[in-house]
């Protein structure tokens, strides 16, 4: 059997699958590679056989399912101790696969490990994610710059004997939710310095043509599972409020009402941490307090606060905050 299954899920993926599927064959490691088609339209599936390569395996879907629902199917039809997961349109530099696997095989103790990503195409960036299982928890709640999805590898034992899925029903942030699910299960996580992953940049790509409705949508959903379990003394009133954060594009026309009720709300999420997770609790607080800021200071620019109002806003954080016994003022905007 294959130390490490490959996962790349496709749809009409003509343009960039030759490149993508190349990169992983050049690779050190000992690998099968499941190219789950899910129904496409266009010659996808002729340039994949068209390789002609023993360890692609190919399972193609008569309809399409959409992403989450295709990519669970690889749970089931994977051999190796390791899955592996690359979008059909980006690159895995020739080490990737090797490094991520001796990464595993050296450290029982972390069930997921990604990489950094260099940008390419149409953009140039490389990412600085955080290296350590407590920073990148800790991110989750910002929704950013914990780990790329196509550059991880995982282990197959964990999320098989846990149930661990793809959620159809978060669409767009159904990678988060995974990676939640498997945090509450136990699973510890970490990136590797190195930009193992190039990530290609198009105007065709998911992340660049996302319905923002849809997005705030699964986003809800998700959060409203995610940030009782970091700070447990929210309620489903804290939890509609702090969501408010999370919209694209950030709605800026509330009423005073709504900022002070905000405002409390993110004090009582700060009021206690639940540090079983193991994410590092100043992150925690430093996240969600820099994404209450980043709302307010949009506010700001176009309705901006009195000096009253902002005693108002700190007095009310105070308030969600007392039961922790922390002086308003350390928490001043």
């Amino acid at each position: 059997m294959p130390k490490i299954s490959v996962v790349v899920p496709t749809y009409n993926a003509q343009k960039y699958i030759v490149e993508t599927l190349q990169s992983l064959q050049r690779q050190d490691a000992d690998f099968e590679l499941l190219v789950l088609d899910d129904a496409s339209t266009d010659a996808t599936l002729d340039l994949v056989r068209g390789l002609n390569d023993s360890r692609i395996r190919v399972f193609a879907l008569e309809h399409n399912q959409g992403r989450p629902a295709n990519a669970n199917r690889a749970f089931n039809l994977c051999r190796g101790e390791y899955i592996a997961r690359i979008d059909h349109d980006d690159i895995a530099e020739p080490d990737r696969l090797r490094k991520q696997s001796v990464f595993l095989d050296a450290h029982p103790d972390i069930t997921v490990v990604g990489t950094q990503i260099r940008h390419f195409d149409e953009d140039h960036f490389t990412s600085d994610f955080p290296l350590d299982d407590a920073n990148i928890k800790a991110r989750f709640t910002v929704g950013g710059a914990y780990l790329a999805n196509p550059s991880t590898m995982f282990r197959r034992e964990f999320v098989q004997q846990h149930g661990i899925r793809y959620d159809p029903n978060l669409d767009i942030v159904d990678d988060l939710g995974f990676w939640f699910d498997c945090m509450l299960h136990g699973a510890r996580f970490a990136n590797l310095p190195e930009a193992l992953t190039l990530y290609r940049v198009h105007s065709g790509m998911t992340s660049l043509n996302l319905d923002s409705a849809k997005l705030y949508e699964a986003k809800i959903r998700l959060y409203a599972r995610m940030l009782p379990a970091f700070y447990p003394r929210m309620t489903g009133h804290d939890v509609a409020n702090i969501n408010k954060l999370y919209a694209h594009p950030i709605e800026i026309e509330m009423s005073m009402d709504d900022v002070l009720a905000l405002h409390r709300s993110v004090g009582v999420a700060l009021s206690e941490i639940d540090l079983r997770w193991g994410a590092d609790p100043a992150q925690l607080e430093g996240g969600l307090l820099g994404m209450l800021g980043h709302r307010m200071n949009l506010r700001n620019q176009k309705h901006p606060r009195s000096e009253e109002d902002l005693h108002r806003c700190n007095v009310a954080l105070w308030e969600g905050l007392e039961s922790r016994g922390i002086p308003w003022k350390s928490y001043q905007e």
